[in-house]
């Protein structure tokens, strides 16, 4: 019996845990994403998305994201900047658009609307594409108006946007998502679980993703 016959109907299930504001989250996901693409398996590869609300207590206003981090670590903007700095140039290595002096604001809501994303298989959709507005430095990337395009774009029904955004829908389940997070041990994102066995902590390299993907698909224990 061949080894296609034997995996008919396998499938990889990948777990990824993630906050909108988290710069390590936008460069995993795109490193992730890539190496889902250049898999063999990919067509059998379930791709899950669970929100990580960082910070909890970030302010609920629009703030330069610079100054929110000099005031959190208790140092100056010059001070902190640097490492932007290194996470924006890494960003840019990957292809990606990074602004250091971008705006900020507590993700609850991002991360509700990242819920009903799910609901209809978007959610890594509607997170990545709010990623692209944060940091790419837009100054409305808060705004609802913006939440409501890019939600359309990937696909969301604009009545359902609209009415997450204006309720308070899915905040429940971005709460129990961080809970089931730290109750697994997992205290950083980006947090990636295959088959639930196999758990990749922080934003690994596209080579290392893909050798992890190999690994959990010849697993033993899934035949």
């Amino acid at each position: 019996m061949t080894d296609d016959v034997i995996q008919t109907g396998k499938k990889l299930v990948i777990d990824v845990w993630a906050d909108v504001l988290c710069p390590w989250c936008y460069i995993g996901e795109h490193r992730l994403s890539k190496a889902i693409e250049s898999s063999s398996h990919s067509e059998r590869i379930e791709l899950n998305v669970h929100t990580f609300q960082i910070d909890p207590q970030a302010p609920k206003e629009v703030t330069p994201t610079m100054d929110f981090l000099a005031r959190k670590v208790g140092m100056t903007v010059e001070q902190v900047r640097p490492n932007e700095e290194m996470i924006a140039r890494q960003a840019r290595q990957d292809g990606l658009v990074y602004h250091v002096d971008r705006p900020m604001k507590n993700s609850f809501d991002m991360l509700r609307l990242v819920q009903l994303g799910n609901q209809f298989g978007l959610g890594w959709e509607y997170m990545r594409a709010m990623q692209a507005e944060v940091f790419g430095g837009n100054q409305q990337a808060f705004e609802a108006d913006t939440l409501l395009r890019i939600g359309v774009a990937a696909g969301l029904p604009e009545e359902r946007i609209t009415a997450v955004i204006d309720g308070g829908e899915f905040g429940g389940a971005v709460r129990e998502d961080r809970r089931q997070a730290l109750d697994m041990g997992v205290t950083g994102v980006p947090f990636a679980l295959l088959n639930k066995r196999f758990g990749i902590p922080g934003a690994v390299g596209v080579t290392q993703y893909s050798d992890a993907i190999e690994r959990a698909w010849k697993d033993p224990s899934d035949e």
